[in-house]
């Protein structure tokens, strides 16, 4: 009996786990879209940074195909107003193979 309580365990919890990774409500940015900002926000960010970190960039793009931030998440708050003043309602081209006035998250990695 416990081998069977065991195993429904396990089928469920397996259910569980593909069902919240089926159910990302996160939308995918493209890559053109990606190339852009990356372009934008330019090769290297004049930081100090001690270590590599990744930054997550929250926006979302206006009905003039700007971009809109709505947050930056990273641990220096130096390279957040960096990246809100790089992209914020900058225009982009490649913004017509996403949705508008939808929230898309970005990572971006920061090298040393």
């Amino acid at each position: 009996m416990k081998s069977i309580f065991n195993t429904l365990l396990v089928a469920v919890a397996l259910f569980v786990s593909v069902g919240a990774y089926a159910n990302d409500k996160t939308p995918k940015v493209a890559n053109a879209l990606r190339s852009e900002i990356v372009e934008l926000i330019g090769k290297k960010v004049p930081m100090n940074t001690a270590e590599n970190f990744i930054v997550r960039v929250s926006f979302v793009v206006n009905n003039q195909n700007e971009l809109v931030v709505v947050d930056v998440i990273s641990k220096d708050k130096e390279v957040n107003s960096y990246i809100k003043n790089k992209i914020n309602y900058k225009k982009v081209s490649s913004a017509s193979e996403i949705k508008n006035q939808e929230i898309y998250i970005l990572p971006i990695k920061i090298k040393k």
